[in-house]
């Protein structure tokens, strides 16, 4: 069995832009205790690619392990309609 890719956790607490520059997307763990709707893009704004899309409810918790990194040519981006906790991987 291969070894997992080493991942970097990068902290979120809002919207905006969790990295610039070239990078893998590998996941996220990211909860709201008021509930959010949250999208994380390919880029660095609200105008790239949806990498994914979902909708917490109250003190919900969305967890994502890619065994595949995807690719991002400038950056990850991720808005949230509340506060969110937690992190967005990066490989």
């Amino acid at each position: 069995m291969a070894a997992s890719p080493t991942a970097t956790a990068l902290n979120v607490t809002a919207t905006g832009t969790v990295f610039t520059g070239v990078c893998r997307y590998a996941g996220l763990s990211i909860g709201s205790t008021a509930g959010a709707v949250v999208v994380v893009y390919d880029g660095v704004s609200a105008a790239g690619t949806v990498l994914a899309s979902f909708t917490l409810a109250a003190n919900g918790f969305q967890h994502i392990d890619l065994s595949t990194h995807v690719r991002c040519n400038t950056g990850i981006h991720l808005t949230a309609s509340a506060a969110v906790q937690g992190h967005v991987r990066i490989g």
